[in-house]
């Protein structure tokens, strides 16, 4: 066997369990926080399409300030052991039982810190090996490089004719889209990202959980080794 094809496993591992809370499940404040945003922001970018500046900035800080009410809600006890009780434990329960039983399936051992150890080395390295975007970071960084002083010498030539009020309006107009766009972008990266590298995050579950069974899971039956001895 190789690690490969343990990784192989543990992907379909992770695909008979899941990740994500269903919507109807959630906690009546997260479903109205959740329809308020998309709401929101729906009317916020045809405002924008419309050219009214001052309405869309007044509807993104009423987004912004129901957000902030829904992160403090969120945060109150009640919730957090609600949460912790309904999804965060039985998934991490499910989780943690299927790496167990790989370990098992390829006659591995859970207590030994150093096969463990080793595990983690080599899903780090095959990460690394495996990122198709790395060779990209480069020539994105010389294209950035060459095409923000364009944009700044686009900038200053159309400040150079252009009346106060264009300046006002462009300066506005271009602020509301950077927003919108980076908070798209934000919103759709980890998909792009697993279109060209769907593996790069099921590597750092992998990582992740095999340093969890390190520190719970072999620690706690080493020590119950020790008081048998």
């Amino acid at each position: 066997m190789r690690v490969c094809e343990m990784f192989i496993r543990y992907k379909i591992g992770l695909k008979s369990i899941k990740s994500t809370i269903p919507f109807t499940k959630l906690p009546l404040y997260r479903k109205i926080a959740a329809i308020a945003t998309f709401a929101l922001s729906t009317i916020a970018l045809l405002l924008l399409i419309f050219k009214l500046y001052i309405p869309t900035f007044i509807i993104l800080g009423i987004c912004f300030t129901l957000l902030m009410i829904f992160l403090f809600i969120d945060s109150r006890k009640n919730n957090l052991e609600l949460m912790l009780k309904e999804h965060y434990t039985p998934y991490s329960q499910n989780r943690m039982n299927m790496v167990i039983g790989i370990f098992h399936e390829y006659d591995l051992d859970v207590h030994n810190i150093n096969t463990i150890d080793q595990l983690i080395e080599e899903a780090q390295k095959a990460q690394i090996q495996n990122n198709y975007l790395l060779p990209l970071k480069k020539p994105l960084k010389a294209l950035a490089a060459i095409v923000i002083p364009i944009i700044a010498y686009v900038a200053q030539k159309i400040g150079d004719t252009a009346s106060q009020y264009e300046i006002l309006t462009t300066a506005a107009r271009i602020i509301i889209i950077s927003i919108l766009i980076i908070l798209l972008l934000y919103s759709l990266a980890p998909v792009i990202k697993d279109i060209i590298y769907p593996d790069n995050n099921k590597y750092n579950d992998l990582i992740y959980d095999l340093r969890q069974l390190k520190l719970f899971y072999a620690k706690e039956d080493f020590s119950s080794l020790k008081q048998n001895k």
